[in-house]
């Protein structure tokens, strides 16, 4: 990823507001970490207000397809505007793929507060690990062309945070029951 211009030229304010996920990715350091909390921001609440399953999911779901779909409608604008094959002040596609990573979350029941941010605190840190990372042929897809190449190495990053989160929410749960017994 390209660091590009932090203010764009000549892109629209509504490009310029889906792309920078509500001018998040204005913000520094790190901008692509601030975009990728809006998803986990959103799970969070919604495990601990004890929102329903379908809800939840659902709400992820929305989240992703709207934001992948802002990328791939944009992209192309936002990176002559900010003048860098996918500008780090856009951060559309960090909100796309931190949404499929917490899609796994969805399907917690009964998670109380303490639970709720444990597991949106691993689903964030494991997103931004795996986007960083980009192992094996998540790196490749970055250099697709259009919006596309800016959205789908975090769709792919977002995949694999998901599968990982499967694998080890049952110890992530007794982590966070350890810690609701030592604060209550």
């Amino acid at each position: 990823m390209s660091a590009g211009s932090r203010r764009p030229s000549g892109l629209g304010r509504a490009a310029t507001f889906w792309l920078t996920a509500g001018g998040l990715g204005l913000l520094r350091p790190a901008p692509g970490t601030w975009g990728s909390l809006p998803p986990a921001a959103l799970v969070c609440l919604m495990l601990g207000v004890g929102s329903p399953l379908w809800a939840t999911a659902l709400a992820l779901v929305a989240l992703c397809l709207v934001s992948t779909w802002a990328c791939i409608r944009w992209g192309d604008d936002g990176e002559r505007g900010f003048g860098a094959k996918d500008a780090s002040s856009i951060v559309i596609d960090e909100v796309a793929g931190g949404a499929v990573a917490a899609m796994p979350l969805a399907f917690i029941n009964g998670a109380g507060w303490i639970e709720a941010v444990v597991l949106s605190g691993l689903s964030f840190l494991l997103f931004r690990v795996f986007d960083i990372w980009k192992p094996g042929p998540i790196r490749l897809m970055q250099r697709w062309r259009s919006g596309l190449g800016v959205v789908a190495d975090d769709l792919a990053a977002g995949s694999l945070a998901g599968v990982v989160i499967m694998i080890f929410t049952p110890q992530a749960l007794a982590l966070a029951a350890s810690l609701a017994a030592a604060v209550g």
